[in-house]
């Protein structure tokens, strides 16, 4: 029996850190071989191979007598059951732009405009206020806790609408343990806030301000202006030197173009004509920031970093938490990775191997385009059976373009997810949630408002299908990263849960 493993990971940070951020995205591969030892019974694997794809993209095929699980945890894994897929998934290109659509009603509801004349209207931290709801001596293991948020401006009126992007945790430092909390809007200036206590001892509560509703409808207006926030630098083979074009997504220019599309799932790159150069000369990609907000000077203030993740719960107490009954606790994890990478185990039969994704690749550094493709198209190439899992990741680099691209992303992979399980409907398919990012990137471009959004577009576009959810994004919220590229713990962790799973 033969087995093959396919993992992908995230990519290099798309807000261009220095060549020294290369190590932040590469991913100890052997760690992978070192976990697999601990966790894999390898008398199971005997001549076998695990291969690994990279880059939003991880399909682990176990052909071997597995017994893998089918039920997970609630908040890392959630698997639903839906009914079979229809029998003819094909979408034509006009239904897939009414599904965009649609979506974005949807999320345009979710955040409706909020314009303001002074920033002293927007909401403050400091002049809300937060209580503890139904407060006791003693709290135990296992309790639910609720705190009612009431939010006001800088003058301390209160807001008659909802729609602050907020982000709730308790952690217990002494533990190195931390939760997410569940935040409820009433969308009429009031929020409930949850937390369950998870372990006992010294437990702390935070809900910061990420950003004020005002600064949530400013950024996603601006997020769907336009598609030239990254600017893309195409090589093309020229004989035995080369030249260099401006490559996007979309190019308004009356020059002769290069199209670079897929015609079923109707993606596009594209990128000038360099003259006397044929199209397929293309070889190599990088990009970089462009100067342009569609952000005004007064939007732009309220995200200087002092605004962001402002605390508002600061003269809350640690509570203590006693262990009045008992509770099972829950790991949270996570990994990543850039370029196409190989590791061997010959001993053990393990082939791991990389593969990062199609257009937007964000990247500072030069990378290949010459074995670039998009997601749908690997997933077709599938055969798929019980023990295959389809592991993928989306986020981050959609993150400075409109939503519509993110969500064109997703909805192709959808279908195609949908053609594998109408041939191999046993293969288990798991999408994995972004995580939460540093507060001081460009806002503009990579705010966790943007990420956010993706997640609930994701959550709405594979509610259909039966697949797992890694809600990698509660997770990094527990653990308190603010880092696109984890600590090598938590990525550590997260590898543990996932090769748990799998062995």
């Amino acid at each position: 029996m033969g087995s093959v493993l396919r993992i992908v990971p995230l990519l290099k940070d798309p807000d261009h850190d220095n060549e020294n951020s290369k190590s932040q995205v590469t991913v100890d591969i052997g760690v992978y071989l070192s976990l697999l030892d601990h966790f894999c019974s390898y008398p199971k694997l005997h001549e076998g191979t695990l291969s690994v794809f990279s880059i939003v993209f991880l399909v682990i095929q176990l052909r071997t007598v597995l017994k893998l699980p089918f039920s997970l945890h609630h908040w890392n894994f959630i698997m639903k059951t839906h009914p079979e897929p229809a029998l003819n998934p094909a979408v034509s290109p006009t239904e897939t732009e009414l599904r965009i659509k649609r979506i974005m009603e949807k999320l345009d509801q979710l955040i409706p405009p909020r314009p303001f004349t002074n920033v002293r209207s927007t909401t403050s931290a400091a002049h809300s206020r937060a209580t503890l709801l139904s407060p006791r001596d003693t709290y135990c293991r296992g309790d639910r806790l609720d705190v009612l948020l009431e939010v006001r401006d800088h003058l301390g009126r209160r807001k008659e609408y909802g729609g602050d992007f907020l982000r709730a945790r308790m952690s217990s430092p002494a533990l190195k343990a931390g939760a997410s909390g569940k935040v409820t809007d009433f969308n009429n200036g009031t929020y409930l806030v949850s937390f369950t206590l998870f372990w006992e001892g010294q437990v702390s509560l935070s809900v910061l301000l990420i950003h004020p509703s005002e600064g949530v409808s400013a950024l996603w207006r601006a997020r769907n202006q336009g598609y030239d926030r990254v600017i893309f630098t195409g090589q093309f083979n020229r004989g035995t030197s080369q030249v260099s074009t401006d490559c996007a997504l979309v190019l308004n220019s009356s020059a002769e173009l290069c199209e670079y599309l897929d015609t079923r799932d109707r993606e596009a790159f594209y990128c000038l004509k360099p003259p006397n150069v044929p199209c397929a000369a293309l070889t190599h990609m990088h990009s970089k920031n462009k100067d342009v907000s569609y952000l005004s000077k007064q939007e732009r203030s309220l995200f200087e970093r002092s605004n962001v993740g402002v605390e508002m719960m600061a003269k809350f107490d640690a509570i203590t938490v006693s262990k009045c009954n008992s509770l099972k606790s829950v790991d949270l994890h996570e990994s990543g990775k850039f370029q196409k990478q190989l590791a061997v185990d010959l001993n053990k039969n393990i082939n791991i191997q990389w593969q990062k994704h199609g257009y937007p690749l964000i990247g500072s550094l030069t990378y290949s385009v010459k074995e670039i493709e998009y997601l749908a198209q690997v997933i077709d190439r599938i055969g798929g059976e019980r023990n295959t899992i389809i592991v993928i990741s989306l986020g981050q680099h959609f993150r400075p373009f409109p939503i519509d691209v993110f969500i064109r992303r997703a909805l192709n992979i959808h279908d195609a997810l949908q053609r594998l399980l109408l041939r191999s409907p046993d293969t288990v398919v798991i999408i994995k949630e972004e995580n939460i990012r540093e507060m001081n990137a460009d806002v503009e471009r990579f705010s966790d408002f943007h990420g956010y959004i993706q997640y609930l577009a994701l959550k709405d576009i594979f509610q259909d299908l039966n697949v797992g959810i890694i809600d990698a994004w509660d997770i990094t919220i527990a653990y308190g990263t603010n880092n696109v590229h984890p600590p090598q713990s938590v990525v550590r962790n997260q590898i543990n849960i996932l090769l748990n799973f799998i062995c």
